[in-house]
């Protein structure tokens, strides 16, 4: 039988707000206080578990200058973040229990390849093995 988890605690007033202020100001991405999402992002490749309060799954490099606008505010000075790639980190550099900013749901895509010059040039959401992958392709042409 699998045991049952229990449900964390919602987001604190100050993240909620946060989450608040960027739906406002037209963040593009995904905003989750989900027990589902929060609990999956709780642990990466290390020992350690952080329930984070919220995740912001970015949807380009302006929801990122969203939230760094929004965290330069005073009243947002006590929202904590991490940002969080493929969660591949072994010493849980990407656990927080503020607001998790996760790129590998929408911000994973290489942008260009170029063999000759030995450079790739990626959003931070790509991991190795799908870079790996994509390198050992032939060139389109």
């Amino acid at each position: 039988m699998i045991p049952h988890l229990p449900s964390e605690d919602a987001p604190g007033k100050a993240c909620a707000a946060f989450l608040d202020a960027l739906r406002a100001a037209g963040f593009e991405g995904d905003l989750s206080a989900a027990d589902g999402d929060r609990t999956v992002l709780a642990t990466d490749n290390s020992i350690y578990r952080l329930v984070p309060q919220a995740v912001a799954f970015l949807r380009g490099t302006e929801d990122l200058a969203r939230i760094g606008r929004l965290l330069a505010e005073p009243r947002f000075a006590e929202v904590r973040i991490a940002p969080r790639g493929g969660g591949a980190g072994t010493n849980g550099q990407s656990l927080t229990d503020g607001l998790v900013v996760d790129v590998s749901r929408h911000m994973n895509r290489i942008l260009e390849i170029n063999p000759a010059e030995r450079w790739v040039r990626v959003e931070a959401g790509v991991v190795k093995d799908q870079l790996n992958a994509a390198l050992a392709q032939p060139p389109a042409g």
